[in-house]
């Protein structure tokens, strides 16, 4: 069973409203994600390097970090092809050029909307996700699904490791040049085979008339 809702329906959408002063930057403390540290998150995954905020300042401010499940977005390019969205790990604190999108879980998993997100086309302000559609199956196969695109996504990760070892085994036996190339050619057929499976279930789950 499938049913329709709009995205503020099934997940609560905060916009970033800080913009703290030096003075509440700490070594030990909530990371504070913006939208220029969300760019750098995006290539290396470290949180780590995130500036952090003390408790003070939640107490001054008397302001809440986000959990962790969470959606990130950059306000300024949610209608580029590119447009950075990042499922925080831990708790965050939001600055003001981001929007955070926490969903209810009993009603649609992170995951699941992390990738609804990632293919729907903006053409309208960041505002415009408060009145998104979103057609959502029951719980169990949203798990499925997420499962099944997690694991093509593992997959595709593996690709330039994988090619970089087999095509340098030359280098360590003779006369095999003639075999890698051909396992090569096997290997990038299989991954575009799995690209091309990945992007068919994305279009097959979440394509419908509203995108």
């Amino acid at each position: 069973m499938v049913k329709r809702y709009r995205l503020d329906e099934v997940a609560k959408i905060e916009e970033g409203k800080i913009i703290p002063s030096k003075k509440y930057f700490t070594n030990i403390g909530v990371p504070l994600i913006t939208a220029d540290n969300l760019k750098k998150l995006m290539l290396d995954g470290d949180i780590e390097q995130l500036p952090k905020v003390n408790i003070t300042f939640e107490k001054h401010c008397k302001c809440a970090p986000v959990p962790a499940k969470t959606i990130i977005l950059t306000k300024a390019n949610l209608k580029d092809s590119n447009k950075y969205i990042y499922q925080s790990e831990t708790e965050l604190y939001i600055a003001s050029d981001v929007v955070a999108i926490i969903p209810n879980e009993t009603i649609i998993l992170s995951d699941y909307l992390l990738h609804f997100l990632r293919v729907y086309k903006m053409n309208r302000e960041w505002q415009h996700l408060y009145h998104i559609p979103i057609d959502i199956p029951m719980i169990d196969i949203q798990h499925k699904m997420v499962q099944t695109l997690k694991t093509i996504q593992l997959l595709l990760k593996s690709k330039e490791p994988l090619l970089t070892v087999v095509e340098g085994l030359p280098r360590h036996f003779d006369n095999v040049s003639v075999q890698i190339e051909h396992h090569s050619k096997s290997l990038h057929h299989g991954f575009q085979q799995a690209q091309y499976l990945y992007n068919h279930m994305l279009y097959k789950i979440f394509n419908s008339e509203h995108k």
